[in-house]
């Protein structure tokens, strides 16, 4: 895996098509060490960092090194029922990493328009991004680039790259639209789709789409403690260019949400799902009963931040395999330690399976990546951070491992962001 690996503005989404729901807004998040989303209406939050980092295990060399100069960008509308968001991230990469090209750049942006009336909640986001490489850790996905601990933007279904991989520059975009109709105090119902596609800008990887809608309610259990319990019907249909192997999820799932207490909030769902193939792809994805499920526990108190997240869910197949199976855990934690000093960590790990079975690619792949930060305010706008990030991945089939990730390395990174924190429009 190469330095310039690169996410979209959240961590990887793995939401299954049975549990999808209606995409929600950008969610301001609490105030963060140095650059963070903003989190009050019309706000804007900026930074820019330069990096310089180390990578082990990649070639002969033992050491290489990559420079990075990076930005991001966030705003939120002064609008209350018409509130429209903006994440930007993006950068420049100078490396010495073999088989890599010697300069490159990531682009990464997110938009989000909410509309709310007396009854109706009407949602549409899309998430655009030009891609080195696969995500991993932080807001940007670059390691050591100073932004772990920045809480990720989540904007609905987005195409999934769970399986790591090493090769060509790639473009992925997710568009989202939903709504919800308010029908008492307690109950509601809503319908969302989503359309997402991945393209690579070479021939290694498998060019896929995705449609998807679901239909559900949500009713309101406990005004007290906040609960909900909803249901939906969901709909999935994959395909690949240039290979006629398609294959639909549809299945049914039931969710449960509870505030534990003014700290803890849980999540889960589970449901069955039936994949199967269409056309040729028929014997190859034959129909098949998966029990598809998800959970999250969030808690916040302070300046302190912690979430854990499961998902079990099919998706496209990352540009790796023709559709996977894949369950995912995700754990993120900051933690301000003092007025100047700030501790942050992040880690992932994912199983996929594939659902086709073709000689030559991979049909089991498990990968965990992790990263851990310190950052230190030397001034009300400046910053250093050190950071250090692994990445590591298994692949069963050796025939498939050309154009997946398949070993170990290790980011060392040292670098200073320059942040001014929130700027309140109409105040500067």
């Amino acid at each position: 895996m190469k330095t310039c690996l690169v996410a979209p503005l959240f961590l990887l989404t793995l939401g299954s098509a049975a549990s999808a729901q209606a995409p929600q807004p950008i969610t301001p998040s609490a105030p963060n060490f140095g650059f963070s989303l903003p989190t009050t209406e019309g706000t804007l939050t900026y930074a820019l960092s330069g990096t310089e980092s180390f990578l082990t295990g990649q070639g002969e060399s033992g050491l290489d090194h990559t420079t990075v100069l990076s930005g991001d960008l966030a705003y939120l509308s002064t609008s209350v029922n018409k509130p429209f968001s903006i994440v930007y991230s993006g950068g420049y990469l100078l490396t010495s990493t073999p088989g890599t090209p010697e300069s490159t750049t990531f682009q990464n942006l997110a938009l989000s328009q909410v509309i709310t009336t007396k009854n109706w909640n009407f949602v549409i986001d899309d998430g655009v991004s030009y891609l080195p490489q696969s995500p991993t850790t932080g807001l940007s996905g670059i390691p050591g680039v100073g932004d772990i601990g920045v809480t990720p933007v989540t904007i609905g279904d987005q195409p999934s790259q769970s399986i790591l991989t090493n090769y060509e520059s790639r473009v992925g975009n997710g568009l989202n639209g939903g709504a919800t109709r308010q029908i008492n105090a307690s109950t509601s119902v809503n319908a969302s789709g989503s359309w997402q596609i991945l393209r690579f800008l070479g021939n290694s990887g498998i060019d896929s789409s995705s449609e998807s809608a679901s239909v559900g309610t949500t009713h309101r259990i406990d005004a007290r403690s906040t609960a909900s319990a909803t249901v939906n019907y969901a709909y999935t249909a994959d395909q690949y260019l240039g290979a006629n192997l398609p294959f639909t999820s549809e299945g049914i799932s039931f969710q449960y949400t509870r505030q534990l207490s003014h700290f803890f909030n849980v999540t889960a769902s589970a449901g069955p799902q039936r994949t199967y193939g269409s056309g040729v792809a028929a014997p190859l994805i034959p129909s098949r009963i998966y029990v598809v499920a998800g959970a999250g526990l969030n808690y916040t108190r302070g300046f302190t931040t912690a979430s854990l997240g499961y998902s079990r869910a099919t998706n496209s197949g990352s540009g790796v395999v023709y559709g996977a199976l894949t369950d995912s855990v995700v754990l993120s934690a900051s933690q301000q330690l003092s007025r100047n000093w700030q501790v942050a960590a992040n880690a992932s790990y994912a199983r996929s399976s594939s659902l086709a079975k073709i000689a030559g690619i991979p049909t089991l792949t498990t990968g965990i990546y992790g990263g851990a930060q310190v950052s230190r305010k030397l001034s009300r706008s400046l910053f250093a951070y050190f950071s250090y990030t692994t990445i590591t991945q298994s692949v069963d089939e050796t025939a498939g491992t050309q154009n997946t990730f398949n070993g170990l390395n290790q980011v060392f990174a040292v670098g200073l962001t320059y942040s001014p924190g929130a700027l309140h429009l109409g105040h500067f």
